[in-house]
């Protein structure tokens, strides 16, 4: 079954929090094994689902139970109070870390995703940006969502579809509020790698056949030279 896993606030463009200020935008995510499934966009009131959910695995009212836990997370932020005397709580910023890997064996020619893995990130606020050859792409399925780490760090996995054709180079790009400026992350489709596999099970099957020619040989050169004479 679905679980409301956490809810987000989002602080944007300052380094401290203000009650009486600060923008704040809650967020309802539902996790299945530590996998998001799903969101809540309340400027859309509908519930977006993860692409690879079946619809028979889709829950009708999971866009109702979110606006409930909105209106719950709404009224307690409501009854919460600050220390007049501490009325900003400052919080660490933690730059993200993040790899770049092919979802499948990569195959020229064959459809692959590539996997563009952020972590231990805060504030969950981030930025995503695919290229393909230094030009910016699409990323077919807008499901970018961050999840919490078990230490209040944050992870997100954005997703490209690529078919790989050889030469082609990829980039990943990250913007966030602890990072001085953008990182960016390449990853290049190398085909000779694809066939270094091939090449070394046929070079060693040539190899051992034409030891084995050899030995054969030699034997038989050297039964005829042993042979009785007459």
């Amino acid at each position: 079954s679905l679980v409301i896993l956490a809810f987000l606030a989002r602080v944007k463009g300052v380094s401290a929090i203000k009650q009486e200020d600060s923008r704040i935008d809650t967020q309802i995510c539902a996790a299945f094994d530590g996998d998001e499934v799903g969101y809540a966009d309340f400027k859309k009131d509908q519930l977006i689902w993860e692409t690879r959910i079946p619809i028979s695995f889709r829950f009708p009212y999971a866009y109702k139970y979110a606006v409930h836990f909105r209106s719950m997370c709404k009224r307690d932020f409501s009854m919460w109070k600050p220390d007049e005397s501490q009325i900003m709580c400052s919080f660490n910023l933690e730059p993200p870390d993040f790899i770049i890997y092919p979802r499948d064996e990569v195959i020229t020619g064959e459809d692959n995703t590539l996997i563009c893995f952020i972590n231990h990130f805060f504030p969950p606020s981030i930025n995503i940006k695919w290229t393909k050859n230094d030009v910016e792409v699409t990323v077919e399925d807008p499901f970018i969502k961050t999840l919490s780490n078990p230490d209040g760090t944050a992870y997100v996995l954005s997703y490209l579809n690529f078919v790989p054709e050889k030469g082609d180079i990829y980039s990943c790009t990250v913007e966030h509020e602890a990072l001085d400026e953008p990182q960016t992350k390449f990853w290049e489709v190398e085909t000779d790698e694809l066939s270094k596999g091939p090449a070394v099970f046929c070079g060693l099957g040539l190899s051992l056949g034409l030891l084995g020619v050899f030995i054969g040989t030699y034997f038989f050169l050297k039964a005829g030279h042993s042979g009785p004479t007459g």
